[in-house]
C-alpha cells in the first residue's frame, strides 16, 4: 500500500511542478498567442502522460500497478495529439476548455481540503480558500472567454501557478503529517 501511494503521490508532484512551471510561462511572456499557449499546453499534458507512463511502468510487479495512473496518462498524450493536430480548431475553444479545467482543478483541491481537516490542523481553511479563488478565476475565464487576451494569459498563468503550488502544499502537509503520525506510533 506504501508503494501505491508513493506512485501516486510523485505522479502528483510531477503534475503539480509542471502546472507551475506552465503558469510561470504564461506569467512571463503574457504576449504569446492562443495558437502557442495550445502548443505549449499540448506539451504540459505529453510531460504529465510521459510521468504518469512512467510512474505505472516503473512498478515491477503487474499486479500492483495502478490502472487509473495508466488511463489518465493515456489520456493526457491523446488530449496532447488533439492539441498538436488541430491547433487552429482548438483555439475557438481553448479557453473555455481551460477554465473548465480551472474549475475541476478546483473541485479536486477543495475535496482534498476537506480531506486534509481530518488531520486536525486548521490550515484545510487556507487549502480551501485558495481552491475556490482557482475556481471562481476558472468561472470567469469560461463566462467571458474572450476578454482581454494579455489579462486573461497573465489570470491563466496565476491561476496555474496557485493551484500546482496548492497541489505541492497538499502533498507536502499530507507527508508530514503522516511522518508525525508514525512516529508518534512508534514513540508508543
Amino acid at each position: 500500500m506504501e508503494k501505491f501511494l508513493n506512485i501516486v503521490r510523485s505522479n502528483n508532484m510531477v503534475q503539480a511542478v509542471l502546472c507551475i512551471g506552465f503558469g510561470l510561462f504564461l506569467m512571463i511572456y503574457p504576449s504569446i498567442t492562443v495558437q502557442g499557449i495550445i502548443m505549449l499546453f499540448g506539451v504540459a499534458l505529453a510531460l504529465m502522460g510521459a510521468a504518469g507512463l512512467l510512474s505505472y511502468f516503473r512498478q515491477r510487479s503487474a499486479r500492483y500497478r495502478d490502472s487509473g495512473t495508466l488511463m489518465s496518462a493515456v489520456f493526457y498524450l491523446i488530449i496532447a495529439l488533439i492539441a498538436f493536430a488541430f491547433p487552429k480548431v482548438i483555439a475557438g475553444f481553448f479557453s473555455v476548455v481551460l477554465g473548465v479545467v480551472l474549475i475541476l482543478c478546483a473541485i479536486v483541491n477543495v475535496v482534498r481540503a476537506f480531506a486534509l481537516r481530518d488531520f486536525g490542523s486548521s490550515i484545510w481553511i487556507a487549502v480551501l480558500a485558495v481552491s475556490v479563488a482557482v475556481g471562481i478565476g476558472g468561472v470567469l475565464i469560461v463566462v467571458n472567454p474572450w476578454g482581454a487576451s494579455m489579462t486573461f494569459v497573465l489570470v491563466l498563468g496565476g491561476a496555474f501557478i496557485v493551484n500546482g503550488a496548492v497541489d505541492l502544499f497538499i502533498e507536502w502537509y499530507q507527508r508530514d503529517s503522516e511522518s508525525r503520525g508514525d512516529s508518534m506510533m512508534h514513540s508508543r
